[in-house]
């Protein structure tokens, strides 16, 4: 990718941020494309040129929003980290991969269009699950997971722990060390124990 075509990209990457925000605040139907174009900072054409229209601008919006998160996640829960490293990265990531995204602001787009609605369910019922799956198969062997908890459990759980630490009054630095207290709640359960430290 040249200079020009990554000064393009983030253009449209702008268009497409403010467009998301302004659905999920107004609606779909009450944002026009001036408004969109007066948030992104961008001449009401170039929206145009690159999507074609508002309907347009909507299911290339989301359907980028679903390919960059679902890359982004598969990039960190495939690799070599060790299981708690991994679950650190799980657990404070926006919209988290446990959380998968969350489209329920946007439910009338993948009403309107098929190709989205059916990409999405893709996410959902496949490739948001075998991800997870993966993740938590992770744990399992690295002795963090307990082998008799179900993924569904497991998934849970960290679902849990996820919603609570992402709270914005949780990511204040004045709690740090409870957050480092959840972490570790969250790992090794009441007991306290770590894996290394369990006898078989």
């Amino acid at each position: 990718m040249n200079g020009y075509e990554r000064r393009t990209e983030l253009k449209k990457d702008k268009i497409r941020a403010a467009a998301l925000e302004l659905f999920c605040s107004y609606g779909t139907d009450k944002t026009s494309i001036n408004e969109i174009a007066q948030k992104a900072g961008v001449a009401p054409a170039s929206i145009y040129n690159y999507f074609g229209s508002k309907e347009g601008l909507m299911k290339d919006a989301v359907i980028n929003l679903l390919e960059k998160g679902w890359k982004a996640r598969k990039e960190i829960w495939e690799t070599d980290l060790p299981f708690p490293e991994l679950m650190k990265h799980a657990i404070f990531m926006k919209n988290s991969f446990i959380d998968n995204i969350n489209l329920e602001a946007l439910r009338t787009l993948l009403d309107i269009d098929m190709e989205i609605k059916k990409l999405a369910d893709d996410f959902y019922k496949n490739r948001y699950p075998y991800i997870v799956g993966k993740f938590i198969e992770k744990g399992r062997r690295e002795g963090y997971i307990r082998k008799d908890i179900s993924t569904e459990a497991a998934t849970i759980y960290l679902k849990m722990y996820q919603n609570v630490i992402q709270q914005s009054e949780m990511m204040k630095n004045s709690n740090r060390d409870l957050l480092k207290e959840l972490y570790d709640l969250m790992l090794y359960g009441l007991a306290g124990h770590p894996a290394d430290d369990r006898t078989e």
